[in-house]
């Protein structure tokens, strides 16, 4: 079904690949009683490494408002706190609680369960190779 055009589209088959694992995702996301945005928003955080909500807003493409309800939605969850920064005080902090921590490690384990049945026809060299692609892609412009 796909054409030679989408076949030369590396973006697109990016797109295809996210929009295939989404599905599956939201159902993991569900069966933990988060929405796909919150799980992402776990995911996306270091234990142990407080994350200005601006940052994180920048983390998920969208704006402070939206930020604010996903952050007080994981705070009644018990799976983050909320601080002021002690040098800005105009910059919130959140930070994992030790609920979140393990939240977010049981997510991530359990993600690669989801993964789509056809990354099984990849070998473990094409598997690495892809990784070490992704992990290029997905540095921050600063680290790169």
């Amino acid at each position: 079904m796909n054409d030679m055009l989408t076949q030369d589209n590396l973006y697109w088959m990016l797109i295809q690949v996210a929009f295939r694992s989404k599905h599956d995702l939201m159902k993991l996301a569900e069966k933990y009683d988060l929405t796909g945005v919150q799980l992402y928003s776990l995911g996306a955080m270091n234990p142990h490494e407080p994350i200005p909500m601006n940052e994180l807003s920048c983390i998920l493409l969208c704006d402070a408002s939206n930020v604010t309800g996903i952050v007080d939605r994981l705070l009644a969850q018990g799976y983050i706190k909320r601080e002021e920064n002690p040098t800005d005080r105009r910059v919130k902090l959140i930070t994992l609680t030790s609920e979140g921590e393990k939240i977010r490690a049981a997510l991530l384990e359990e993600a690669s369960r989801y993964e789509l049945p056809e990354m099984k026809r990849l070998t473990n060299n094409q598997r690495d190779e892809l990784k070490s692609m992704l992990s290029l892609i997905l540095q921050s412009p600063e680290k790169a």
